[in-house]
């Protein structure tokens, strides 16, 4: 018994002595791949110099005020950078120059004694953090020789992970926090923390409730007030911090099996947003725009590439020349988490982003995007050329005319949606169906006031927008519906009656049939509407003018891209292969005479009559297709997890037999994503 102690005890020694090699290997790994990686410069001597020469006897810089409360003292942690890649960089010609090295440790001991705290939380906890490491990463052996300077170090890179609040430790935030942190765990080869970062990674790179990636494989932060789309900024820097994780921690004892979801988000979700090397505005949050961060996407896309095999490696490769500007994905795809459906093909991309009490439009926030109010009006913007909203688009707009929204024209000062407060819509109602080909979509609008039934019917080379109950009780201004406003591409035609014009100043407009601008043909689909035609400042504005609006208020219009000319717009506009079925308070529906499918919106329980004699009557509101050449019925709850039935039946009445079905309605975080049956 004595013998087979002492050999259990040899072997438990024997195995941690063989771990703990195991985990000094893997840190020296991680440690190596973060040095290659933050050696990327060679600074100019001019630059060195003028860092060197600026720096005190203290080791702050002359020309950075350090008692402000901005966060512009960060300055002060990329300088160290430069001077860190000068020192380390062997083609430099301050290549491990004592003065420079002197002078790098002096203003690192400065900036940990001082330690800054921005009025904004985040400089101390993400980019100060994050932006030292790589400074210190490239010079740890000359701090290692200080061990004082060396524990201060340490302590301010843990300070972030070690006192963050709960509510900073989700999403792109929580990523940011702990790579901020990551260097000092290498750094003192601490396995326990990087066990635990591993695990939190882990977590992060799956399925999240509210924010980060959630089940419809897009990405949301700042959902405090809602759901709220935000892949181009924080989802960036979310994917941007997982990778590098990844990257450093990959085939070692700390890496994490997270790569799948960073695929799926790219290939599912992300890839849809852009066309024409843009992206659609409603992804971007409060920096609000179309191309600003387009470049910085696609190198994270190149970057999961290059981590990818076998068929996800094929996928990515596709992603990222989609991205890159390819214009080959075509489809419709229904973003239920988000009331936000996006319909594309090689010749356009449209989408539709609807809000609800679930989720918020663009947010505003440090200054940022104040304007963004109406971008939870049912914003729909169409791309073509890629032109549309790019440049100083957003800096110039009339922001009470986002594309597709239905807004008072009033003069009053707007809330501003801080964080997303104020950012909801006042209905639950806000979703859409799918096929993964073609979908449809609405919401019930109710703000300031304000209540509107708005819908869109998305086929394959036309959509179909329709407004009903159209009311503003309290009005004190003209209500208007945009169709579109874009950056001015050429020239603008338009036919009233018999007569084709040229538009050389604003119109007002009763008997308009269709106009064209920049490759898009609208086709007016209600007589007698009124009109607002214009191109100012370098905008091309359409809008349907409802009035007052204190009592109910409609419209109809058909958005066709890639026409060519005027004689075009006008050979389409007598033959539109859509007809509307049905335009009330009640139920919004249409038909494409060709496709023979039909979209419908039901806002309660209610009965569709078609053409040809067949009814479909359901017991409950929901989204419907029903595509006659497949015999196959596709419905959604719109009310998603608000108001979610365990089941729906749709009866389908045809040469008088009817036929019952019964739809098993997802559950949980799928409910509002859409479901098929056969009808035989």
């Amino acid at each position: 018994m004595k013998a087979l102690r002492i050999f259990i005890l040899m072997t438990v020694t024997l195995l941690a002595a063989n771990l703990s090699q195991a985990s000094s290997s893997d840190f020296q790994t991680i440690y190596q791949r973060m040095y290659d990686t933050y050696l990327k410069s060679n600074p100019s001597e001019k630059r060195v110099n003028e860092l060197l020469n600026s720096l005190t006897p203290e080791g702050a810089f002359s020309d950075i005020d350090y008692t402000v409360t901005s966060g512009a003292p960060r300055k002060h942690v990329q300088n160290l950078i430069v001077l860190a890649n000068a020192y380390q960089q062997p083609k430099n010609k301050r290549y491990h120059d004592t003065v420079l090295r002197d002078k790098y440790l002096k203003a690192l001991r400065f900036w940990v004694d001082t330690d800054h705290h921005a009025a904004n939380w985040w400089y101390r906890y993400i980019p100060y953090p994050k932006e030292l490491s790589q400074g210190v990463i490239l010079m740890v052996d000359e701090i290692r020789k200080d061990p004082e300077l060396f524990d201060k170090t340490m302590a301010y890179l843990r300070y972030s992970y070690e006192t963050a609040k709960p509510a900073h430790m989700t999403g792109a935030n929580a990523a940011d926090i702990i790579m901020g942190s990551l260097t000092a765990s290498v750094l003192t080869e601490d396995d326990a923390q990087m066990v635990r970062f591993r695990d939190q990674m882990t977590s992060l790179l799956t399925i999240q409730k509210t924010e980060g990636v959630l089940r419809d494989y897009l990405y949301g932060q700042h959902c405090g007030s809602g759901r709220q789309l935000y892949f181009t900024s924080y989802g960036k820097e979310f994917v941007n911090s997982m990778l590098f994780y990844l990257e450093f921690c990959q085939g070692t004892k700390y890496q994490s099996p997270g790569l799948s979801l960073l695929q799926d988000l790219f290939i599912k979700g992300a890839q849809w947003i852009f066309f024409a090397q843009q992206y659609d505005p409603n992804n971007a949050g409060r920096y609000i725009d179309s191309n600003h961060f387009q470049k910085d996407i696609l190198k994270l896309a190149e970057r999961v590439c290059k981590l990818s095999e076998g068929e996800a490696r094929t996928q990515m490769e596709q992603v990222v020349r989609r991205i890159g500007g390819e214009n080959t994905l075509a489809g419709n795809r229904m973003f239920w988490r988000f009331d936000y459906m996006v319909n594309r093909r090689p010749g356009y991309y449209a989408s539709s982003r609807m809000t609800s009490t679930r989720t918020v439009g663009n947010e505003a926030g440090n200054g940022d995007g104040e304007f963004n109010y109406y971008a939870a009006n049912g914003v729909n913007y169409v791309f073509v050329t890629g032109k549309e909203y790019a440049g100083d688009y957003f800096k110039k707009f009339n922001n009470r005319q986002y594309p597709g929204i239905t807004a008072e024209q009033d003069n009053e000062p707007l809330p501003v949606p801080d964080w997303g407060a104020h950012g909801n819509n006042g209905n639950a109602f806000a979703g859409g169906v799918s096929d993964s080909v073609r979908g449809a979509c609405g919401m019930i609008l109710d703000r300031r006031s304000l209540v509107a039934h708005k819908a869109w019917f998305y086929f394959d080379d036309e959509f179909v927008c329709l407004g009903a109950g159209i009311r503003n009780a309290s009005g004190k201004a003209d209500v208007y519906t945009t169709v579109n406003q874009c950056n001015v591409d050429g020239e603008v035609q338009y036919a009233c009656g018999k007569d084709i014009r040229t538009l050389t100043k604003p119109e007002s407009l009763k008997d308009l049939k269709w106009v064209l601008h920049g490759c898009i043909g609208y086709y007016n689909l209600t007589p007698q509407a009124e009109y607002r035609l214009a191109c100012q400042n370098g905008l091309f504005a359409l809008n349907i003018n409802h009035g007052l609006c204190s009592e109910q208020g409609t419209y109809a219009y058909v958005v066709r891209p890639n026409v060519k000319d005027a004689k075009e717009a006008g050979a389409y506009a007598k033959r539109i292969p859509v007809a509307i079925l049905s335009n009330t308070e009640q139920l919004q529906a249409v038909r494409h005479a060709i496709l023979k499918v039909t979209e419908a919106v039901f806002y309660q329980a209610g009965t569709l009559n078609l053409p040809d004699g067949v009814t479909l009557k359901v017991d409950a509101p929901c989204t419907l297709m029903w595509n006659e050449g497949e015999q196959r019925l596709y419905i959604a709850n719109p009310y998603c997890e608000s108001k979610n039935p365990a089941t729906l039946t749709v009866t389908l009445t045809r040469k008088g037999k009817s036929q019952t079905l019964v739809f098993d309605m997802p559950q949980g975080e799928f409910a509002g994503s859409t479901v098929a049956k056969v009808v035989k």
